[in-house]
């Protein structure tokens, strides 16, 4: 399922190793609520492990894209190779500390990385242009200690 020309892409890649370095799914849907009034498109990248959230986020974010998870696929298994590509067409991305995250630097997507448990200065992805928000900034390692706005912020200044 390849992105049309035309729209702004804004990634979303909600999932991680640990739920505990997840940030809330509630969050990543109403930043992607927030896109959508902002007249870009969301573009959720899904793996194996969050394939159970596919329903509940079209449902919440019925005008979300989903390139990895496919009518015909029940678990999404999207390559490396893939996800890269489909990360170049992305005007920004937001990560957890995950894979998805490297993956996305990797294909030169600017980023907002999102840490809490884990150390910033040690994991963070290698991403060209990128935003690194560490729930610590706000009092907490916990991953919902991290404001939407600050995240939406951080993707309005790597759109800018």
């Amino acid at each position: 399922a390849a992105l049309p020309e035309g729209p702004v892409y804004i990634g979303l890649a909600p999932g991680a190793g640990g739920r505990n370095k997840c940030w809330p799914l509630e969050n990543y849907i109403a930043l992607a609520r927030g896109q959508i009034a902002q007249g870009r498109v969301p573009v959720f990248i899904l793996g194996p492990a969050e394939v159970e959230w596919a329903a509940d986020l079209k449902a919440a974010v019925p005008e979300a894209l989903f390139p990895t998870v496919s009518a015909e696929a029940a678990s999404p298994s999207p390559s490396v190779g893939y996800s890269i590509a489909l990360g170049a067409r992305l005007a920004a991305a937001v990560a957890n500390d995950a894979g998805s995250g490297h993956i996305l630097a990797a294909s030169d997507a600017p980023l907002v990385s999102l840490f809490g448990p884990t150390p910033a200065a040690k994991f963070a992805p290698a991403a060209r242009k990128a935003r690194v928000i560490e729930a610590q900034s706000f009092g907490s390692d916990e991953m919902s200690a991290i404001p939407l706005e600050a995240v939406t912020d951080a993707v309005e200044e790597l759109l800018a």
